[in-house]
C-alpha cells in the first residue's frame, strides 16, 4: 500500500524518534578488565530494529557481556530493547549465574510484551581471575572464539528464546579463554549482509578476518569487521549489525 504525504512523513518521524532512543542507550565507554581487550561497534542499517548490546561491571572484578535482538522494527523494536537492557541492567548485579539471569530477565518479559514478541541474547559472566566466560545463550545467533592459534570453536547452547514462555528453564555453560584468544558476540546483521548476488556475509568471511588481523586490538578489529561486512553489503544493511569483541591478552 502506497503511503501519503502525511503517512509518509509520520513513518519518517518515528523512524527519527526510534533511532534517537537507540542511539541514546548506546555505550559511551567500554568498562575493561584486566588482562583482556573489550570493544563494541555497532552499524546502523535503514530500518532501526532492535539490537541490544552492553558490558556491565559487576562485582569482585567481574564484568557482564550482553548481546541481544528484539523481534520487529521500528519504534515498537526500540521500545522493547529499552526496556530489555533497563531489566538486563536492574538484575545483572544480582544474579549469581547468567542462567539465573535469563530466567529473571524471562520472566519480567513474558508479564509486559506483546504477544509474539521475543527476544533473543547471548549473555555472559567473564571471571578475571581464571579466565573463564560463563555464559547462556537465549536462542541467539552464535558467537565465534578464534584460538591463539587459528582454530575456531563456536560455544553453544540452545536454550529458548526470552519472553515466550515464563516457565522455560536455562542453564550455564563455561568456556576456558587463553592467551591470544578473540571471541566475537554478534547480531545477525553482521553474518546475514547480501552481496550483490543474495549472498550472506556469513561465518566464513568473518572469521577468515579475524585470523589475518588477530593482532589487531579489540577496537580497531571491531571497525574493519564492519567495515568489511559495509564494503560486501555496499553499505545496505539489511539490518542493525552491532558486534563485541573480546581479546585475551
Amino acid at each position: 500500500m502506497r503511503l501519503t504525504p502525511i503517512g509518509r512523513r509520520a513513518r519518517q518521524a518515528e523512524t527519527e524518534q526510534a533511532r534517537a532512543l537507540q542511539e541514546r542507550l548506546l555505550l559511551r565507554e567500554i568498562p575493561q578488565v584486566d588482562g583482556f581487550d573489550i570493544a563494541c561497534a555497532w552499524k546502523p542499517s535503514s530500518v532501526v530494529s532492535g539490537d541490544y548490546f552492553d558490558v556491565i561491571p559487576l562485582t569482585e572484578g567481574r564484568v557482564a557481556l550482553c548481546t541481544a535482538d528484539v523481534s520487529g522494527k521500528g519504534l515498537s523494536a526500540a521500545n522493547l530493547m529499552s526496556d530489555l537492557r533497563a531489566a538486563v541492567r536492574a538484575l545483572a548485579p544480582e544474579s549469581a549465574t547468567p542462567a539465573d539471569l535469563c530466567s529473571r530477565v524471562n520472566r519480567a518479559l513474558c508479564g509486559q510484551i506483546p504477544t509474539g514478541k521475543y527476544v533473543t541474547m547471548f549473555y555472559g559472566m567473564l571471571d578475571r581471575g581464571g579466565q573463564v566466560l560463563h555464559y547462556e545463550n537465549a536462542g541467539h545467533c552464535l558467537p565465534v572464539l578464534i584460538r591463539a592459534d587459528g582454530c575456531v570453536e563456536f560455544p553453544a547452547s540452545f536454550s529458548g528464546v526470552l519472553g515466550l514462555f515464563s516457565h522455560w528453564l536455562y542453564q550455564d555453560q563455561q568456556i576456558q579463554l587463553r592467551s591470544g584468544d578473540t571471541l566475537l558476540l554478534l547480531t545477525d546483521g553482521v553474518i546475514e549482509a547480501e552481496g550483490r548476488r543474495g549472498e550472506e556475509f556469513g561465518y566464513q568471511r568473518l572469521i577468515a578476518l579475524v585470523q589475518s588481523a588477530r593482532s589487531q586490538g579489540a577496537e580497531r578489529l571491531g571497525r574493519e569487521i564492519l567495515a568489511a561486512a559495509s564494503h560486501f553489503c555496499r553499505g545496505k544493511f539489511l539490518d542493525d549489525a552491532s558486534l563485541i569483541v573480546l581479546r585475551v591478552k
